[in-house]
């Protein structure tokens, strides 16, 4: 298989990895600010909103019955439009790097799963007896659990806090949660703080555990490659060399040339390399490469610039 038939390579190819429209990002926003919207129509004065009173987090109902709570707690945000703004800033940020390394379908789904563990966390906290009778509802634990995995799949990346005070991005989270934990704990209610500590965790973990889960996940899939029509072909001969030919005898016409196996590009078991480093560099980037990995690829470089001279 030549280097231009792999699907990573060719531009119109879809991949996980590939710079696509942040769909799963805009969906995940424009669901949260949806239900921001739904909340202020169904709030009635004096009272709360119906849909709060319907899925936010309380244990006793929980254990009452209510277990979809466990499930709407952590994706409906809080009735505060401050907090709104900030979190969907904060998504949005995260959010399209997350999906061009993990596709639109993996980060939706890691979101949803990152705040129902959240709840889960605040299930477990509730079970130790501890706030059985507090209730929350918010994005914070799938917002920071998005935010870490930014976080650890960016080491390098910079930013500038305030548009002027370089600081790196590990750094910037850190500190974020830390306050977002402070302040939440300053209010006595602790299952607050357990769902964004829980969501990060999880950020965390799908770090370290996602690139063996999306191969594992990727190989079981069956996928059709479309063949490209590029091929490397030797190149044609010249005029004189056709008129030549024309002229022989069809009896004494060589028969149809095979490219030698010296005028490849690379060998076979180079190629079969390659073919493993970009299909990871397609699906988690260049960072995640060893110092093998990046030898692969210099050679390789430096083969099809020898090529094309």
């Amino acid at each position: 298989m030549g280097i231009y038939d792999r699907d990573y390579y060719r531009e119109d190819a879809p991949r996980w990895g590939a710079a696509q429209a942040s769909r799963g990002t805009i969906f995940v926003m424009a669901a949260t600010i949806g239900l921001f919207f739904v909340q202020a129509l169904t709030t009635r004065p004096g009272r709360t909103s119906e849909l709060l009173e319907w899925g936010e987090f309380h244990f006793g109902k929980i254990a009452g019955g209510e277990i979809w709570r466990v499930f709407t707690a952590g994706l409906i945000p809080s009735p505060d439009l401050f907090g709104v703004i900030v979190s969907m800033f904060l998504l949005y940020w995260a959010g399209r790097e997350l999906e061009r390394n993990y596709g639109s379908k993996v980060f939706v789904a890691f979101y949803v799963l990152a705040a129902w563990v959240a709840s889960l966390a605040k299930l477990a906290v509730g079970f130790a007896g501890i706030d059985t009778d507090k209730t929350s509802v918010g994005i914070g634990g799938a917002l920071f659990a998005a935010m870490v995995l930014f976080a650890c799949s960016n080491p390098r990346r910079t930013v500038l806090v305030f548009f002027f005070l370089p600081m790196p991005v590990a750094l910037l989270v850190g500190i974020l949660l830390g306050l977002t934990v402070l302040a939440m704990l300053s209010d006595k209610t602790k299952i607050h703080a357990v769902g964004v500590i829980a969501g990060a965790v999880f950020g965390f973990c799908f770090f370290k555990l996602a690139p063996a889960i999306l191969h594992w996940a990727g190989s079981r899939r069956p996928t059709q490659r479309r063949r490209s029509p590029v091929r490397l072909y030797q190149s044609p001969p010249d005029d004189s060399e056709d008129e030549t030919r024309l002229q022989e005898p069809e009896a004494h016409r060589p028969a149809a040339q095979v490219l030698p196996r010296s005028t490849k590009v690379i060998d076979e078991q180079l190629e079969a390399k390659l073919d493993q480093v970009l299909g990871k560099v397609a699906q988690f980037g260049r960072e995640s490469l060893s110092a093998d990995e990046h030898e692969i690829l210099r050679q390789a470089s430096e083969i099809y610039k020898r090529k094309r001279t």
